[in-house]
């Protein structure tokens, strides 16, 4: 046969082969639209469930436009209302079909609660819904720098009541004023009466003092996402300093004047674990001394730099000319250990963990760019300022990989799979997801490369967890911090650098990864309630893979009755193939099914099974047509745990996965073609493989060529 012929035989198979990936893309893809009128239609029995459990009550709603709500309180409209509940709604759209009967239903349930909000979405000229925005449980920072409430939210008639006229004055009278400036100042007060702007009472997931629908309750004609990001953000961020002033009480301001009386009533500890990192420490020493402008101490922590380091650092210290302690204790690095050794010795109102390769851009070069150098100023005043508010727990920042618009932290949200740094690679000078690396932003974590907390909360948390020696620890503490009732922070407007590595292998080393994946464990042993619950990230938003961005659940919902992979033993499989770092893999979980469905540790569910085990993740060839391409899972064992084809008791497994869509992958990697499909998924049967360690890794097939590529992870599934 001819090159030629064989060229186009070739190009014949290719194009089939897209085909049918094409094919397969369009049968995975659900749109949004679909996918939330099928989950409605369960609501709805739900909904007729609970009416039956309230015998049959419903509370009485009235809805009345926002463009009319000064009138209607102003002019005594309230004080003549029958109904329970005012329903406000923003013009240029209209409440969801459900609305009244959530909002009833949820008043019902939640006497306590006088105000709610709730979710939005977009609904087209043809009836198509698009573009959900789908808020956080109550998070009183983000709404002190947004009107986040939107276009829908509903509070009892007798609250409206309560309001003073003093108090309705005070939101703008009768004077023409934009209609969204005034409804923002009554939500304001109506959430400060109701506890919002306090430590919760109880630290619960269900004891918010706004409650927070998360159910669609408004259909939007227009897509107001970049509208909100300008117009609302910025009457709330120039009412924000009276509203503290106001409601927080007054806070002295910093002129640089250390020698005062503010000394000792405003002080931040600044604590820097730190072993032989001198020139590192510097630096970011420096960038604190030429960026700080209110009281503070440095507290050093070191575990053992060598002799001459320690002296080194030593003079340093004393030549510098401001308050600092100096702790050397020769021992293995522990992040917590270390940090609570500084804590006791801080003197400071509030404790600042730093990490020593952290600095304030424009501090220490000064031709920083001018618009960091502005996002940083006055941040060490930002975080104190923050941290000592009473509901506050732990404050974070911005931060950057160095000499980059690239976040490294922008917030930590708690998936199934784990802790995740939202945007982290992300741009920052994009927009993401209604203004969330804007403003401030209330998160369960924030990570302990800079984190803030008022020492006397820290102290009533128990510091960090020693038990978590390197990994998690900074997460361990905000989550003890939010089941205590407080709300942790992040200030998205604050940027500080971190010279944390831009280049991260695919896998991690063996011992390191088993020792991070036994430290999660630990997490949730500790925290049993949060696995994969996270209050400041909504239901409907992806929670069962590792994203940096904000997708759609509708996209990647886990299949629940995904059929069993049929595990075949294959000696002879990879005879023929060749190991090949092109073959790209991302392991996201690897364990029993029972740990996956119910948590960490946990009791056995009503539908559990711990002899089933559950492997999911994304794989893809770098630089070629991943449509060509079928993949599946392999599993070797040998009996020492060995990877060695020559050792005795070697044997190899494989099994043919779920595919998923991965439009995150494919979004990531516009240079690769085709990956839309990365993701893959199998539910096994322990018994199918028997006992033993099983390394993990992905053969893939060129289905044109024959060509057969594999590459393994460092990851293990222990089958017992």
């Amino acid at each position: 046969m001819g090159g030629g012929m064989k060229a186009w035989l070739k190009g014949k198979l290719i194009e089939g082969q897209r085909k049918r990936y094409d094919r397969l893309f369009e049968k995975k893809s659900v749109s949004y639209d679909e996918w939330i009128r099928k989950r409605e239609e369960t609501l709805k029995e739900r909904l007729e469930e609970g009416t039956k459990a309230y015998g049959g009550r419903k509370l009485k709603v009235k809805q009345v436009p926002y463009e009319t709500v000064k009138d209607y309180l102003t002019t005594g409209g309230v004080g003549k209302e029958e109904a329970d509940i005012v329903l406000f709604q923003a013009s240029g759209g209209k409440c969801s079909e459900l609305s009244e009967e959530l909002i009833s239903s949820f008043f019902l349930g939640h006497p306590q609660i006088s105000m709610i909000y709730g979710d939005e979405d977009v609904l087209s000229p043809d009836g198509i819904r698009y573009t959900p925005w789908l808020k956080p449980d109550w998070s009183p920072d983000t709404f002190l720098s947004c009107f986040y409430f939107g276009s829908v939210f509903a509070v009892r008639t007798h609250a409206l009541m309560e309001l003073s006229e003093a108090e309705i004055l005070s939101f703008g009278g009768k004077e023409a004023e934009e209609e969204r400036v005034w409804i923002y100042r009554m939500c304001h007060l109506l959430a400060q009466k109701a506890g919002g702007f306090e430590k919760r009472r109880k630290g619960s997931l269900e004891e918010f003092p706004v409650g927070h629908i998360d159910e669609i309750l408004f259909h939007s004609f227009l897509n107001r996402e970049g509208e909100l990001l300008y117009s609302e953000c910025s009457y709330c961020f120039e009412r924000n300093t009276s509203n503290e002033s106001r409601y927080f009480g007054e806070r002295d301001t910093f002129d640089g004047d250390s020698d005062s009386e503010k000394s000792e009533k405003h002080l931040v500890s600044i604590i820097i674990p730190s072993k032989d990192n001198e020139e590192v420490l510097k630096r970011c020493i420096e960038s604190v001394k030429g960026s700080a402008k209110m009281p503070y101490e440095i507290i050093l922590v070191d575990n053992g730099s060598e002799e001459q380091t320690r002296k080194s650092l030593n003079d340093y210290l004393s030549g510098l000319g401001i308050k600092y302690t100096y702790i050397y204790e020769k021992m293995p690095f522990h992040f917590s250990a270390m940090c609570n050794m500084g804590a006791s010795a801080a003197a400071g109102e509030v404790c600042l963990f730093l990490n020593d390769d952290v600095d304030v851009p424009g501090a220490v070069e000064p031709k920083e760019a001018e618009a960091k150098e502005r996002k940083a100023a006055g941040w060490l005043e930002k975080l104190y300022a923050e941290a000592v508010k009473p509901y506050a727990g732990a404050v974070g920042v911005k931060l950057l990989y160095p000499d980059s618009d690239r976040v490294q932290h922008g917030g930590i949200v708690n998936l199934r799979l784990g802790p995740v740094h939202k945007l982290q690679f992300k741009d920052n000078n994009e927009q993401y997801y209604y203004g969330w690396n804007r403003g401030m932003r209330n998160v369960i974590a924030v990570t302990g490369a800079c984190l803030a907390v008022a020492k006397e909360k820290f102290e009533e948390v128990g510091g960090f967890p020693e038990e978590l020696p390197v990994a998690f620890n900074d997460v361990d503490l905000c989550f003890s911090l939010y089941e205590k009732g407080y709300y942790n922070t992040v200030l998205q407007e604050t940027v500080l650098y971190h010279y944390e590595s831009l280049s991260r292998g695919q896998d991690e080393e063996r011992g390191k990864l088993e020792r991070l994946l036994a430290e999660k464990r630990k997490l949730y042993a500790r925290h049993r309630g949060l696995y994969g619950k996270d209050p400041f990230h909504h239901k409907y938003l992806a929670g069962d893979m590792l994203s940096a961005g904000f997708e759609l659940r509708a996209d990647y919902d886990w299949q629940e009755n995904m059929p069993y992979g049929k595990v075949v033993e294959v000696d002879g499989l990879l005879d023929g193939a060749r190991e090949d770092a092109c073959v790209m893999i991302s392991l996201e979980y690897a364990g029993t099914l029972d740990e996956w469905r119910y948590g960490i540790e946990a009791e056995s569910g009503p539908d559990s099974n711990k002899q089933d085990y559950y492997i999911q993740g994304y794989s893809f060839v770098a630089g070629s047509d991943n449509a060509c391409y079928e993949k599946r899972i392999l599993l070797e064992r040998t009996s020492d745990g060995a990877e060695s084809l020559k050792k005795e008791g070697y044997r190899l497994f494989a099994v043919s996965p779920e595919l998923f869509l991965r439009k995150d992958v494919e979004q990531n990697l516009p240079d690769q073609v085709n990956v839309g499909m990365a993701g893959f998924g199998a539910v096994l049967r322990g018994k199918d493989a028997g006992e033993g360690n099983y390394r993990l890794g992905i053969l893939v097939k060129d289905k044109c060529s024959g060509q057969k590529l594999y590459s393994w992870t460092n990851r293990y599934l222990n089958i017992k």
